[in-house]
């Protein structure tokens, strides 16, 4: 009879430890998975700041080299012109 108690017991204390560590766990876990949420925006706005700084770097490339072909063309309109002149 006694060790059919001492079975009981350890099952008590087996299901006291579960409900306790799923009763802390639990808003651990969630906390933790806030906080990653939360880096993981930071990360994200970090690279989209990366991203517009590039992108920005990029759109004054194209100006520039936008403004080499329209000195090309008129150089060339003005060679024509003179040609036909």
């Amino acid at each position: 009879m006694l060790f059919v108690f001492e079975i009981l017991f350890l099952v008590v204390m087996g299901i006291v430890s579960i409900v306790t560590i799923v009763t802390v766990g639990r808003p651990l876990a969630i906390a933790y998975a806030e906080k990653m949420k939360a880096k993981n925006l930071e990360l994200d706005s970090e690279k989209v700041e990366m991203r517009i700084a590039a992108l920005e770097e990029e759109t004054r490339d194209l100006k520039r080299q936008l403004l080499s072909i329209q000195e090309s063309s008129d150089f060339n309109d003005r060679l024509l012109e003179k040609g036909k002149g």
